[in-house]
């Protein structure tokens, strides 16, 4: 076991400790919230915790586990009226996220947001029968219209192979997301957005990481400083946030509750104009979608407006992720 992890780990433990029980014993907080304390110290004095870092197959659900434990007592606490338990926990779930994201072998490489939203959104229109051809790999078609780039999306996704040297990184990633589907559901069932897309988004954002913003990887414990800045906005809520605030801030900023189309090509469309149109402005394959698949070799954003044509990125690209929980059974087309 790497003793870099294994020290953050105990630390981590010994903070979590001392924090949940801080508020296991303080009267201001709901009995509710008291118990849900007291089960995650059980639950981290765990010897097995500290024993399975080293191993992945060990160490995903453990962890995942255990965050998606602690992103619930957050939000059990945020919902309930008492004593102020989220700004305690937060900094936990940060810490406990970036050691998760190390453990599971899950890169934090976050894309420069690369242009404007300039795309209009839409149905995904009726082809009426086969796909059409993909173009020329690496490449693609310039626009920025649903309607115009349907069919393209499809036929890539459709003819899409994973890299072989990269599908255990991806079926990690995939297991992953899968893992905190409860939570993502809790998005789905307020905003009627597919509760793997918000994974996806998660995903690309902030490596699952609970104790960031959905919008951009800032961190809860403040206003988003990146773009978009500022956000949730005061008329919201205040700092520290509860993830699920943050995340439904970020997805209504973007108007995706409005959307009922959620086809394969709409959602390849939205998680592009998410990240930004750099990639498409110049023809090329974005990462952000395609990377660690043979339709992306080279080419990214190194900062912003800085595009370096031999850079390659070393972050799964949400197509492919979306593709192996089609391939595995987790989501259906």
């Amino acid at each position: 076991m790497d003793k870099d992890i294994q020290t953050r780990v105990e630390d981590l433990s010994q903070l979590g400790i001392a924090q949940l029980r801080a508020i296991s014993e303080d009267f201001r907080h709901p009995e509710e919230v008291q118990e849900a304390a007291r089960d995650l110290i059980r639950k981290i004095n765990d010897a097995k915790l500290r024993a399975v870092v080293g191993d992945f197959n060990a160490a995903t659900p453990a962890f995942a586990e255990l965050t998606r434990q602690f992103v619930d007592l957050t939000v059990l606490a945020r919902t309930k009226p008492g004593g102020d338990a989220v700004a305690t926990l937060n900094p936990i779930v940060r810490q406990l996220g970036e050691i998760f994201s190390v453990v599971t072998a899950v890169p934090a490489e976050h894309l420069p947001v690369a242009g404007d939203d300039k795309g209009v959104d839409g149905t995904v229109p009726n082809t009426g029968g086969a796909l059409p051809a993909p173009p020329p790999k690496g490449t693609v078609n310039t626009s920025t219209r649903l309607a115009d780039i349907a069919g393209e999306y499809e036929a890539m996704f459709a003819a899409m192979k994973i890299d072989p040297a990269k599908l255990a990184d991806v079926d990690r990633l995939a297991k992953v997301l899968a893992s905190f589907r409860s939570t993502y559901d809790l998005i789905e069932k307020q905003l009627r957005i597919p509760w793997h897309f918000v994974g996806l988004l998660h995903c690309m954002e902030s490596s699952f990481n609970f104790g960031t913003h959905l919008h951009n990887g800032d961190s809860l414990m403040h206003r988003t400083v990146n773009v978009p800045a500022g956000r949730p906005s005061a008329n919201v809520a205040d700092p520290p946030f509860a993830w699920t605030t943050s995340a439904i801030d970020a997805l209504t900023l973007k108007n995706f509750q409005t959307q009922t189309d959620w086809s394969i090509p709409a959602q390849l469309f939205r998680l592009e104009k998410y990240n930004g149109y750099g990639y498409r402005f110049k023809g090329r394959t974005s990462p952000y979608l395609w990377s660690f698949s043979d339709l992306y070799t080279k080419g990214k954003f190194v900062k912003d407006g800085v595009y370096d044509e031999n850079a390659v990125s070393k972050q799964c690209g949400a197509a492919v992720v979306l593709k192996r929980l089609v391939q595995n059974g987790i989501v259906t087309p």
